[in-house]
Formats: structure tokens, sequence, C-alpha cells
């Protein structure tokens, strides 16, 4: 992989854009990772940890799809798996099916994880990442 001297777009978020990049830089960077994705799915990956600081930006504006190991393959043996079952990911960023641990989890998580991606290009910080869980008062 060549040296991506711009840093990750987490870096960039706190550096210069800390209440979030505008709309045409978060599509750009969207359209890089998605191709990304589509690359590793069609090879039978699945990424599992879609974050903006895990995508990197080149010094002319490249983006690459960085650290890649938690990814996780669908193939055992040369026979192709239906799902996975191990735990990987952020928490913030991560799938219901993976941390229920029930059914297994496919390619679908990394759509989920580019959701949260997404929001957090757009306000600078993943959803309850900043900010601490609400308390909720049962009656």
């Amino acid at each position: 992989m060549p040296f991506m001297a711009g840093g990750s777009c987490l870096h960039m978020l706190k550096a210069f854009h800390p209440e979030g990049f505008e709309e045409v830089v978060i599509a750009t960077i969207l359209r890089e990772v998605l191709k990304a994705l589509e690359y590793l799915h069609r090879h039978g990956h699945i990424r599992c940890d879609v974050k903006a600081g895990n995508i990197l930006i080149s010094d002319h504006g490249a983006i690459k799809l960085g650290d890649l190991g938690v990814s996780a393959c669908l193939f055992d043996s040369g026979d192709r798996q239906r799902a996975r079952n191990t735990f990987c990911g952020t928490p913030c960023w991560m799938a219901p099916e993976i941390m229920e641990q029930l059914y297994g989890y496919d390619f679908r998580a990394d759509i989920w994880s580019f959701g949260i991606t997404a929001l957090e290009l757009a306000h600078g910080h993943a959803p309850f990442s900043k900010y601490p869980p609400m308390k909720v008062a049962w009656l």
C-alpha cells in the first residue's frame, strides 16, 4: 500500500472539520469506500470495521481503505460460508447481528458500518461516540 500522507479521515475531521465535512467531500470519500467494499465483497471478504479512522487519504486526495486486520473471509477450504460468527469491529460502528452473535453475519454488516461512517463524516463523530449514553428512568 502506498504511503497516505494525508492521514485518516478521522484525523482530518478532528484537526480541520470537527463539525463534519461538506456534502460533496462526503460523497467523494464514500464513493471510493464503496469501490473498495465492492472489491472486497466480490473476492469473498467482509471488512467488519468501516470507519473514518480506517479511511486513508493521500497527499493528492486518493482514498484507500486501510487496517484490514479485522476483515473476515467467507471462504473456508474453498467453500463459501453463509455467515461468520466471530466478534469483530468497533462498537459504535458494529452491526447489531455482530453484537448479538445469534445468527452470524455476512456482507450486510459492512453496509451498516458504512452508514454509520456516513453519519460520522457528516457530524464529526459517530452516533453515541461523542456523548455519554442517555440515562433512562424506568417508571
